[in-house]
């Protein structure tokens, strides 16, 4: 009898086979693919496919296969399997878009000024080139640098021009896009408009799973098209069958079967409705009180350890009330001001602090060369002569005093190196000349003077916290992750997720405001859900009642659920 593994390989070999004969039949096809399915895997067999069979027609005439990413990570994970001189771009679609309408130098200019994508008090005649670097907008030295946002709404506009249309088509006559779920929707509606719509120009490969659409309102999520070739992957590759079968209660319309044998997991759901004193108000409605969840929290992973060495196998915690994770790991301050933006990692200082200055501090530390040219970024050889190496050592007793103290501290130390390259970012140095003006001076819900007098303590446990290998996260921040072992904080915290008012629900009498609601909170708790390969505990601090209650029964197993007072009290 064959085993789980190849059945599941099997099956998911025939939709691999499925992929590829839509791609020799040039129609343009969406792959869904469900958690643990191997998606990448099927992407990485297309792209070999197109390596051995269409590089002499490619070549001949040009032309190259774009392979469009989300983040430059998976650029580079995708550039490293490719073949030497290969056809195949690995791109974000903002390299992919800036590639394409950088050709265009005069139009490009005339289209900045029409949309006034300009920093203030900056017209046409101040520039006459625009580039596309950092991501940040200014001019220099008569050149006008993008945001990143400005990249691809010129894209949109550029979409509209035929010759444009023509000049993509020419280039890339195949377009395969990761994580399709997560596109930019003004970039696939302009696709689907033009090109799918019409079956017209290039061919689309689209590889994704709607239901993961998790982290922002500006992603395309599904795409539709009766052009579009639909194949859904059914294996699941990371989970024991326990953890399947939930998935499979969660989204009956793609059944998945598991491949492995191996049954070492469970489920549980640990409610808290044995709780009888005063829930919280407000914002966080019928929670629990602050320092009861932290103290459950804190109890059930104590429990779980103990009685199967949990903490033993890689595992994670996760919770939607970022509060809760500031206030144990102690950067409240410092989410207190950033919000969204500490959340997203998209804050200009903790980029910097992150991706720079702690890399060079570990650098001096360390007393290692190679790592000092990848936190410098630069191919200056930053050690020329020993006043250089002095002046290193000294930066590096600078920032150690800097780093026990305040963000502003640090700033100091970083803004007055002199005979040293320090590449800071134009964001942050243009934040920190408005600090010396007016420290008053508006930095997103406070002031730049609030920021600079925040410990930088706060900052390193933040940054700590973003690590991928942190052993706490935010519901968001392991989509694309697995672990063994899953703890999962179901509670308030965040007013995009209810999952006790919308997991239950009937979606089809919701008004569309709320639907969407309603596919924001199933898409996260799909995605929570299929983090784990064996093991997975919800921990919901809030009433489990209703249609909820109706709910979490049917999914996850009434002989699966029980109250914090009866796991506690477990041998």
């Amino acid at each position: 009898m064959p085993s789980k593994y190849e059945l599941a390989k099997k099956k998911a070999d025939e939709i691999d086979n499925q992929i590829i004969n839509a791609l020799q039949a040039k129609k343009s096809f969406r792959v869904e693919a469900g958690a643990g399915s191997g998606k990448t895997y099927s992407l990485n067999r297309v792209i070999d496919w197109l390596q051995d069979n269409w590089r002499q027609r490619l070549n001949a005439q040009k032309q190259n296969v774009a392979c469009i990413t989300y983040t430059n990570a998976a650029v580079n994970v995708i550039s490293s399997r490719l073949r030497q001189d290969s056809f195949i771009k690995p791109m974000t679609i903002h390299s992919f878009a800036w590639e394409l309408i950088s050709q265009f130098s005069t139009e490009l200019k005339n289209q900045v000024v029409k949309h006034n994508l300009m920093p203030e008090n900056i017209t046409g005649e101040d520039f006459d080139k625009v580039q596309y670097q950092l991501g940040a907008r200014y001019v220099e030295n008569r050149i006008l640098y993008l945001y990143h946002s400005d990249v691809i709404n010129l894209f949109e506009k550029f979409m509209d021009n035929t010759k444009f249309r023509k000049l993509l088509t020419l280039r890339y006559p195949i377009i395969l896009i990761d994580e399709y779920q997560d596109s930019l929707k003004i970039v696939i509606d302009q696709f689907l408009k033009y090109f799918i719509n019409k079956n017209s120009g290039p061919q689309f490969g689209f590889f994704g799973d709607e239901w993961q659409t998790i982290y922002d309102q500006n992603s395309c999520g599904k795409i539709d098209s009766s052009n579009l070739v639909v194949i859904a992957k059914e294996s699941n590759f990371r989970s024991q069958q326990i953890i399947v079968d939930v998935l499979n209660n969660i989204r009956p319309d793609l059944p998945q079967i598991a491949a492995t044998d191996e049954n070492d997991g469970f489920v549980r759901i640990i409610t808290c409705n044995d709780f009888t004193g005063k829930r919280q108000d407000g914002y966080y409605k019928d929670e629990l009180p602050n320092d009861i969840l932290a103290e459950r929290i804190y109890s059930i992973q104590k429990k779980l350890d103990k009685k199967y060495n949990w903490e033993s196998e890689e595992h994670i915690t996760l919770m939607i009330t970022h509060k809760m994770l500031a206030k144990q790991q102690d950067y409240t301050h410092l989410l207190e001001l950033l919000d969204e933006r500490l959340k997203d990692g998209e804050d200009a200082y903790i980029k910097f602090f992150s991706e720079t200055i702690e890399k060079l501090y570990v650098a001096l530390e360390s007393k290692r060369l190679t790592q000092l040219f990848d936190a410098l970024g630069s191919g200056n050889y930053p050690i020329k002569n020993k006043k250089q190496k002095h002046d290193w050592m000294e930066l590096k007793k600078d920032l150690e005093e800097a780093r026990g103290k305040t963000v502003g501290d640090v700033m100091n130390v970083v803004c007055n190196t002199v005979n040293l390259y320090l590449p800071i970012p134009p964001k942050v140095l243009e934040n920190h000349k408005k600090f010396l003006e007016n420290p008053e001076h508006t930095y997103e819900r406070g002031n730049i003077g609030d920021y600079y007098k925040i410990s930088y303590s706060e900052v390193l446990n933040a940054i700590s916290f973003l690590k991928p290998d942190a052993v706490y996260s935010t519901d968001h921040g392991v989509k694309g992750e697995e672990y063994n072992n899953v703890l999962w904080v179901v509670g308030r915290g965040w007013n995009n997720y209810q999952f006790d008012k919308f997991m239950g629900c009937n979606p089809n009498l919701l008004n569309p405001k709320n639907y969407d609601a309603y596919i924001r909170n199933r898409n996260l708790f799909y995605v929570c859900c299929s983090r784990p390969r064996k093991r997975l505990v919800l921990f919901i601090t809030v009433p489990v009642k209703g249609d909820f209650l109706s709910y979490i029964q049917n999914v996850f197993g009434i002989e699966n659920i029980c109250l914090y007072s009866e796991f506690m009290n477990e041998k």
